[in-house]
């Protein structure tokens, strides 16, 4: 495939020509590699696992003229940095048989659910959804009656990922829970 820079101003970051390749806008070149593969599959309507929003606020930086890349924080691990069903270290693939990896297609657990392993995730050194659920304050306790929602400050509050699931769809492109609407 054919790829070509170009130095024309426009609002395209990168187009696919079937016949031609790829073109690249100039400034696509300040991204870190890792934004660069995620620009290029998401121009080529690849699969991929990447942090998406990050590449949008860099592509924001570069149209809004910031022609440097300022690197983003390091997510802080958890305490226990290693994956507590495969042992995985933050930022690496789970183990192919992991209970707790999740399809990077449905976010659901996987289990063999894809072949070749294509929806293999990463761990971040976060369980999966904790996220989500601190973000959205889906929190459940158990009361008199079972299980109850409660907010995140109440004793004994704990990730409510029954409810994140059941409330909340899968976004491939964000690779995270959102709420509908």
């Amino acid at each position: 495939m054919t790829l070509t820079a170009s130095p024309r101003l426009r609002t395209t970051w990168a187009r696919h020509h079937p016949d031609r390749g790829l073109t690249l806008h100039w400034a696509t070149a300040q991204l870190p590699a890792p934004l660069l593969r995620e620009l290029l599959h998401r121009t080529l309507d690849l699969h991929t696992v990447a942090d998406t929003h990050q590449l949008d606020r860099e592509l924001r930086n570069l149209w809004l003229g910031d022609l440097t890349h300022h690197p983003l924080p390091l997510p802080q691990p958890a305490t226990n940095a290693t994956c507590p069903a495969c042992s995985t270290p933050p930022g690496a693939l789970h183990a192919k048989h992991c209970d707790i990896a999740r399809c990077a297609l449905t976010g659901r657990q996987r289990d063999d659910c894809h072949p070749a392993n294509v929806c293999n995730t990463v761990w971040t050194g976060h369980y999966p959804g904790v996220a989500e659920c601190t973000e959205y304050g889906f929190y459940y306790r158990h009361g008199a009656y079972g299980y109850e929602p409660c907010n995140a400050d109440d004793p004994d509050a704990h990730h409510d990922l029954n409810r994140l699931y059941a409330e909340c769809h899968w976004d491939v492109a964000a690779q995270l829970m959102v709420i509908p609407g």
